[in-house]
């Protein structure tokens, strides 16, 4: 066992809950990232210019608008500024990357092929649901993908 992993071993023992709260921290961040990439990939928008705005009222948001799962609730689903209704498919996309999250930390337990696992798993829903929603193949992600599968053997404890 590795360093790291006795750590995470001896931090999963005294602090379970703490690594619960960041898998589930990590979940909503790569949730609230793919909704954006699944907005603006097949749009050949940038990822990081303009920064998150409202497409109806193009009012930059600020980061209170931005809190993975809590915005949308907090603000009952809707704009922050003009009022419009947000798709509760930004909440749902949020939720299954959180329940993918904690199924891979439930398989992999606190050790460093989590990194990997989380990788292959957030990758691959983002290939699916841009195939469902826009028919277009991420093939760089598709090969990232079968990267990391690769490597997983090597690292698994």
């Amino acid at each position: 066992m590795t360093e790291i992993n006795q750590i995470l071993y001896i931090l999963n023992q005294e602090v379970a809950w703490l690594l619960w709260g960041l898998v589930v921290t990590i979940g909503a961040v790569f949730g609230s990232f793919l909704t954006c990439m699944l907005y603006r990939v097949p749009r050949n928008l940038s990822l990081s210019n303009p920064p998150s705005y409202c497409p109806s009222c193009n009012q930059k948001l600020k980061a209170i608008d931005l809190v993975p799962v809590l915005s949308y609730l907090a603000f009952k689903g809707r704009c922050h500024y003009c009022g419009v209704k947000v798709s509760p498919r930004y909440l749902v996309i949020e939720l299954i990357t959180i329940v993918i999250c904690a199924i891979a930390y439930i398989l992999t337990g606190p050790q460093i092929a989590l990194l990997l696992t989380l990788s292959l798993a957030v990758s691959v829903l983002f290939a699916v649901l841009l195939w469902v929603e826009s028919h277009v193949l991420a093939t760089k992600v598709l090969l990232f993908s079968i990267i990391v599968l690769s490597l997983l053997p090597f690292v698994w404890l």
